[in-house]
């Protein structure tokens, strides 16, 4: 991606909600098949839906040095990465405006890959199975209850089952705000 000059530059004297809060100017982009809900935190442990992005779409964002953002899965709420990392802190990139005066700075919106996370054939097969049992079937806890696999995998099961419940009742009631 070629360099992009960030609009609003304001040459660090930010007028806004508290001084010394640092603006910075990324490009969201969800490269997975999935569509991925953004949250930002700029309090802590309060945590704000942003808005979802479909599969391979992109979004600018103005956004502080202060917020922390992360991404989950619209539907599953199972968290994506940003450079193999679940939390993205956004940091400021600024370049010279023209190569005669260096010292003469301004800033650019860095692109903010988001990507699958990386997990093992395990974590995948479960992730998998839940997803097609929640899709599939009105009753999964009994359909899990009569697989003939070992108990920790049931377990395994049924928590990311009632991870995925949880997530789309609390991520609807977030949506609707």
């Amino acid at each position: 991606m070629a360099l992009q000059i960030a609009h609003n530059n304001r040459d660090g004297r930010l007028g806004g909600p508290s001084p010394g809060l640092v603006e910075v100017f990324v490009l969201f982009v969800n490269t997975t098949n999935r569509t991925v809900d953004l949250y930002w935190v700029c309090e802590r442990d309060r945590e704000n839906i942003y808005l979802t992005l479909k599969p391979f779409e992109e979004v600018r964002v103005n956004t502080f040095s202060t917020h922390s953002w992360f991404f989950r899965d619209y539907y599953t709420g199972e968290r994506m990465h940003v450079r193999s990392r679940r939390i993205f802190q956004p940091v400021r990139v600024r370049v010279p405006k023209n190569p005669q005066h260096p010292d003469q700075l301004c800033d650019v919106r860095s692109q903010v890959l988001i990507h699958f996370p990386i997990r093992s054939l395990r974590e995948n097969c479960l992730w998998l199975i839940a997803r097609w049992l929640i899709r599939t079937s009105n009753t999964p806890r009994r359909v899990i209850a009569g697989y003939n696999i070992p108990s920790t995998l049931k377990q395994q099961l049924l928590l990311l089952l009632t991870t995925i419940e949880s997530y789309s009742r609390v991520a609807s009631t977030r949506r609707r705000r």
